[in-house]
């Protein structure tokens, strides 16, 4: 009976999946070969594969760190809110920009938000678009550590020629904490008026800009005075070298 309970199993999937790849043994199913087209999960053949799981030869395999998972930035100058600050969940990687100015914190018509909901950001490792930041003003937004893991800003964006691809503008913030960007590919780097701003000034920031156009450059200007910031003890640790650091301590520097 069993047996039998076993072949109608396996007639019925494979019907099922358009695929006769199944082994029996008595009355258990041992392999499952799926169709090409899908992906072996456990004991079921998916079209993709759950949240927890990557693709890998054909078959679900539990992911280290956080899956891959490519996420559709924000429209041109549109704005990140309380909306639609969930959409970015598990991201990893953004195809388009992420744009924070000043409503996203102050009120949307959907209501205000509070900088703690940027730490949805913290799984992104790549931004195809550009990052901007500005007229950001809140008493608990001081750095952009939600950001942490985030290695390339690509500054892609075929509509806006001759653009920013890192913009920090008018904002609350004292640090940047980007501790793991290391590569700028197209566009500008400004970072200007922001007053209680400290590092920027001493970032090697060719060193991140590693595109070719002699249009790319960085404009670090109307941040807070270096004098200030070593008053504040708001410098480099000594283990940093000569490229700079992101904020305080030896885990900012960019020591590469």
């Amino acid at each position: 009976m069993k047996l039998a309970l076993a072949v109608l199993l396996c007639w019925q999937v494979a019907c099922t999946l358009g695929s006769s790849d199944l082994h029996i043994d008595n009355n258990l199913v041992l392999d499952l070969q799926c169709p090409v087209h899908l992906f072996k999960d456990g004991d079921a053949c998916v079209q993709q594969c759950p949240l927890h799981k990557r693709p890998k030869r054909g078959e679900c395999v539990s992911c280290n760190e956080p899956c891959p998972k490519t996420c559709q930035g924000l429209p041109d100058l549109s704005m990140l809110h309380v909306g639609n600050i969930d959409s970015f969940q598990n991201c990893t990687y953004i195809e388009g920009d992420i744009n924070v100015l000043h409503a996203t914190f102050s009120g949307h018509k959907l209501g205000p938000m509070h900088p703690d909901r940027l730490e949805v950001f913290s799984t992104v490792k790549e931004i195809n678009g550009n990052l901007l930041i500005y007229g950001a003003f809140h008493d608990d937004f001081k750095n952009l550590s939600y950001f942490r893991n985030l290695e390339a800003i690509h500054g892609f964006n075929i509509i806006r020629k001759n653009f920013e691809a890192l913009y920090i503008g008018v904002s609350s913030l004292s640090s940047l904490q980007l501790r793991n960007l290391k590569r700028i590919g197209s566009g500008r780097v400004v970072i200007e008026h922001n007053h209680e701003l400290c590092y920027v000034n001493n970032i090697e920031w060719s060193k991140l800009q590693q595109s070719n156009d002699q249009k790319q450059f960085a404009m670090i200007r109307n941040n807070r005075k270096a004098s200030e910031c070593l008053k504040l003890g708001e410098v480099c640790s000594d283990q940093c070298n000569s490229n700079g650091c992101w904020g305080s301590g030896p885990d900012q520097c960019l020591n590469w």
